[in-house]
């Protein structure tokens, strides 16, 4: 279960080395996986389940986006904060994870919505 054939992750972080921004960063990533079998049909005569005849799932995508800012407070001290926005746009729901040889959900798992985290870091 949950063994998609494709998976693609990419992520990209931009820091700020000079100008009005240094010492700012920006970044993202997305994350994209193919749907999956999440069951099988019954053969017609109801003796077993037919492998020549899978439940597919729904392909998934997210989005995240963060920004931070790093500046030296002293000689030996650094700060950081960063914002982290996960699953930008995305709304809490269930997704089936398997399904009953009549293509209804057997089980599903809560796809977390939008999400975000504030941290403060020091350095020293």
């Amino acid at each position: 279960p949950e063994m998609p054939p494709w998976r693609f992750n990419v992520a990209t972080n931009y820091l700020f080395d000079r100008g009005i921004l240094k010492g700012a960063s920006l970044g993202g990533a997305f994350r994209w996986q193919d749907g999956q079998i999440l069951g099988y049909a019954l053969k017609p005569d109801f003796s077993n389940l037919d492998v020549n005849k899978p439940y597919w799932g729904e392909s998934e995508s997210a989005l995240d986006l963060w920004g931070g800012y790093e500046r030296k407070l002293t000689q030996r001290i650094r700060w950081r904060i960063q914002l982290n926005l996960r699953n930008v746009g995305d709304s809490v729901s269930l997704v089936p994870i398997s399904v009953q040889p009549d293509g209804t959900p057997a089980l599903q798992r809560i796809r977390e919505g939008q999400t975000w985290t504030l941290t403060n870091t020091f350095s020293f």
